[in-house]
């Protein structure tokens, strides 16, 4: 299991192999902005990198393009993922805002 911080929040996700950032929030009673339900189409779930980029998962055709579709070729030349599509295998530190307790979970 790998460990994942979100900053500015300073949440620390606890993420299981083969489990996306997201869910793994999302699991955790966390809220974690999206529009697309994790379909990967509107991007809202992206995230900055800050540390440990060569321990996600390799970006996928579909994360790609909807990257490219929703912020620009620009996206691709920065250390941005998604989270609906991202795993880890291993410990990382994220810049995500928004991301909060759910009082609904």
């Amino acid at each position: 299991m790998a460990r994942v911080r979100v900053e500015p929040s300073g949440i620390e996700l606890d993420v299981p192999a083969g489990v996306t950032i997201m869910q793994a929030a999302r699991d955790a009673g966390y809220y974690w902005p999206n529009q697309c339900d994790m379909q990967c189409r509107c991007s809202n779930c992206f995230f900055r990198v800050v540390e440990g980029a060569g321990r996600l998962s390799e970006m996928g055709r579909a994360e790609r393009a909807t990257l490219l579709e929703q912020r620009g070729r620009r996206a691709l030349d920065q250390p941005v993922r998604l989270g609906c599509q991202t795993s880890v295998t291993g410990d990382v530190v994220i810049h995500k805002v928004g991301v909060y307790v759910d009082p609904f979970a």
